[in-house]
């Protein structure tokens, strides 16, 4: 959870939710929003480890280090909380409303070249939200940082092949019906919504 929902649940730092296999969806296909329950779609940054990492402190480079593919990716929140109204609790007891995800095509990653990252999300051929990864408070790097530090710190290990999404780039917004499609990293990521 980025610096805004933090404020609103009155907590410190951000908030994780996992996210499984059985969650993934195909780039270029179709969702129908009867499996849903209350979508918001948000568009994200996908970290994809090199190397494992076990548990001990490691400094941001080291975490960067063991980094080797970045991709654009979507994530679908989905709340189970009427109206998505519910205090930090409700939200930890739902998994962080995570729903599905959706990762675009993985490209090498460059820590230095990151932060110059623009990203354009169109839905039905209309511009519904742009930008530049450097504009964010919460950057996708430090988001990276905290949540691996996080595991690491509780006793788990982050395995070589994992997958990381790094925090909403835009504010989630109501998934409506139709294609969605993401520009970013030079590739572009596409995903459809059907009533």
């Amino acid at each position: 959870a980025g610096r805004a929902a933090q404020d609103r649940f009155g907590i410190d730092e951000p908030v994780l939710g996992a996210l499984t296999d059985a969650m993934a969806v195909e780039p270029g296909s179709t969702v129908p929003l009867a499996r849903l329950i209350q979508p918001k779609l948000e568009i994200e940054l996908a970290f994809v480890l090199g190397r494992t990492l076990v548990p001990d402190f490691y400094s941001d480079e080291d975490i960067l280090a063991a980094i080797s593919e970045v991709a654009p990716a979507f994530e679908i929140a989905d709340c189970r909380w009427q109206g998505w109204r519910f205090g930090v609790g409700a939200f930890l007891a739902d998994n962080a409303a995570a729903g599905l995800y959706c990762l675009g095509a993985r490209v090498g990653f460059d820590p230095d070249r990151l932060p110059e990252v623009n990203y354009r999300l169109v839905h039905d051929g209309v511009s519904c939200g742009e930008g530049n990864v450097l504009a964010r408070e919460d950057t996708p790097l430090a988001n990276l940082c905290w949540l691996v530090r996080r595991l690491l710190a509780d006793g788990q290990r982050v395995e070589a092949g994992q997958v990381v999404l790094s925090g909403a780039l835009l504010a989630p917004m109501d998934v409506r019906a139709g294609e969605y499609r993401l520009h970013m990293l030079g590739t572009e990521l596409a995903l459809v919504f059907r009533q």
